[in-house]
């Protein structure tokens, strides 16, 4: 086709473009009523449909924040009560590390019993247990292994197990060999 022939068709698409965007005409009861203005049309109101499917959006958004947020305030206070477990875990076994034995880490560590966060957050007590030499890249070092589980129970007053984690802990003999015995 030529460049002419085609300028030419333009109008006539143009034209049929606009016969199909406009709205159908429809005759009410063989009159032709006009149909109401938009600024009519919204001086009605909404129909209780879209009053329903509203309000039905808006209470499925509802129900699904409270319920992450329900679920989030949850993992947070377990993810500290784990934060607080491994910290008194790591915290004996760097008091072993430095030479202490077992009697006296247990002696310098807070009581449960008087510390309320230890209390809700550990199950059980705490346990470090000696379990012998080990001998690395030719040095021999002595091994401990300490042992805690978290609560995992959502009531203060009761205990429920959660995921115990074990923790070796390794120190070179010669703090031994040079630390007094204990009294």
């Amino acid at each position: 086709m030529k460049m002419t022939s085609r300028l030419q068709l333009l109008p006539v698409v143009d034209r049929c473009l606009r016969w199909f965007a406009q709205p159908p005409s429809t005759p009410r009861s063989g009159l032709n009523h006009r149909q109401p203005s938009s600024t009519a049309r919204r001086a009605r109101g909404y129909t209780l449909i879209e009053v329903l499917a509203a309000g039905a959006i808006v209470s499925v958004g509802a129900t699904a924040m409270v319920s992450l947020s329900s679920t989030l305030m949850l993992q947070e206070e377990l993810a500290t009560r784990v934060a607080i477990t491994r910290n008194h875990q790591e915290n004996m076994a760097r008091l072993w590390q430095l030479g202490l034995s077992p009697v006296q880490i247990t002696a310098l560590m807070p009581s449960q019993a008087q510390n309320a966060l230890l209390q809700q957050a550990v199950h059980g007590a705490p346990a470090l247990v000696e379990t012998g030499l080990t001998t690395i890249n030719g040095v021999v070092m002595e091994t401990a292994l300490c042992t805690a589980a978290v609560n995992i129970s959502q009531d203060p007053r009761t205990e429920a197990e959660g995921a115990s984690f074990t923790l070796t802990a390794y120190r070179p003999r010669l703090v031994t060999d040079l630390r007094p015995p204990p009294p």
